[in-house]
């Protein structure tokens, strides 16, 4: 773990709190970290996701002076057995921006969750390592495009909609350095996702129809932009994205 301030240190502190508070039947911070949302390349033979997340605290949480959201960083890579699916295969050492990511079940590589910080700063670019293994072939690459700037919703973004009136959402502005937006409504289950470079985006009943009522509801926006390269024959994805999450009641 590379902490390198004393705000790096408090977050880290608040986020340990926030997990030692987290019951029994919550998931496990690593299941945590992977619900980001990403999006769907069809001819990818590996995507690799550097993510900054803006923490969802519980209602009630105090706020901390001079520090307005707590900001995770997260790293996501997968590499498949076919072009555009299949199983998840071992490449050997992962990292990112000089941080070894973890292979966990399933071959799935991610960040310790310890690791808070993987230096993702807005408008710099990131730097990944692979080894190579099991018929890809070992790079490194920095991306060519920096982090965008971080996503707000709107704070009249409400805690409560109802289903058969459609779900609006807005963001105070789209940040810098940004090809898309991905706009997602999830029941905890079932997820509804849309595409749209906008401050604002509408989900109307019959795009909901599939989810259900929900006390713990899901709303998100991700601000990403996207490269690509192919080495040794494979197609590898390059995302940079900021996050922001909200939990909700749908009706």
């Amino acid at each position: 773990m590379k902490l390198k301030t004393s705000s790096f240190l408090l977050i880290f502190s608040l986020v340990g709190l926030l997990f030692t508070a987290c019951n029994d039947s919550d998931e496990n911070p690593q299941d945590q970290q992977s619900t980001n949302p990403l999006p769907d390349f069809g001819d990818a033979d590996g995507v690799l996701a550097a993510i900054k997340a803006k923490s969802n605290l519980p209602s009630g949480t105090p706020s901390v002076p001079g520090m307005p959201d707590i900001l995770i960083d997260v790293a996501n890579a997968n590499f498949y057995s076919s072009s555009s699916g299949g199983n998840l295969v071992n490449v050997g050492t992962v990292s990112l921006n000089d941080f070894a990511l973890q292979n966990v079940g399933g071959n799935a590589y991610i960040n310790n969750f310890t690791d808070i910080t993987l230096e993702l700063n807005s408008g710099q670019t990131n730097s990944w390592s692979v080894a190579g293994a099991n018929g890809f072939s070992g790079f490194e690459h920095s991306t060519s495009k920096p982090m965008p700037g971080v996503v707000r919703f709107q704070t009249s973004v409400p805690e409560e909609f109802t289903i058969s009136a459609g779900v609006a959402l807005s963001v105070q502005s789209i940040p810098a350095a940004v090809d898309n937006l991905l706009w997602v409504v999830s029941d905890g289950r079932n997820v509804v996702t849309k595409e749209a470079r906008s401050t604002s985006i509408t989900f109307s009943a019959s795009e909901l129809n599939s989810l259900s009522a929900s006390s713990t509801a899901l709303v998100q926006v991700a601000a990403y932009n996207s490269e690509s390269q192919t080495f040794g024959g494979k197609k590898i994805y390059f995302i940079n994205e900021t996050v922001d999450s909200k939990f909700v009641s749908l009706k």
